[in-house]
Formats: C-alpha cells, structure tokens, sequence
C-alpha cells in the first residue's frame, strides 16, 4: 500500500478528512474513496465479522465444529507439541 504526506493545500482539498470522500478525476471519472480512519476500521471490522460468520456457517453445515467443547481439536500444548513433531520429521529426523 502507499503513503500519500499531505500538505495543507491537499488537506483542504480534501475536506478536513473527517467523511466519507469520492475522489474523481477533472472529468468526473471515479477513481476512488477517501474513507477516514476510524470509518476504515468500523467497515474492515464489519466485513471480517460477514466474512467469518459465513464461514463458519458453511463450515457447520460441513459438519466442521471450531469451537472448543473439551472433546473437539487439541489444547495449545498438544498442537505446539504436534508441530514441533512436524517440524522434526520435515527437517529428516524421525
């Protein structure tokens, strides 16, 4: 991603950066979307929470249970040290 610095003319241009803002050429064509920080943040955590909630439906009518119960997957030193053991048959010893 770039970096745009902006200087005081820009800033102005740009209505205080405290909205949503369409950015257009002089011909009106759309280039794209000033959204400020905070906004940013609120969309980005709206659309991971769509995201995994989607998945994690799909994923339950697969049958596929990612919630820990105490009988489903591994406890944090059991997968650390299922990895560790990974790592070791990867590297060739066995």
């Amino acid at each position: 991603m770039g970096t745009v610095t902006l200087d005081d003319a820009l800033r102005a241009k740009l209505n205080g950066l405290n909205e949503h803002l369409e950015v257009r050429t002089p011909d009106g064509t759309l280039v794209g979307h000033f959204v400020p920080d905070e906004a940013y943040r609120r969309l980005e955590t709206a659309w991971a929470k769509a995201e995994f909630g989607r998945q994690d439906d799909a994923d339950a009518a697969r049958g596929v249970v990612r919630k820990w119960d105490g009988t489903n997957g591994r406890t944090t030193a059991d997968a650390i040290a299922y990895l560790e053991e990974q790592g070791r048959k990867g590297a060739g010893g066995r």
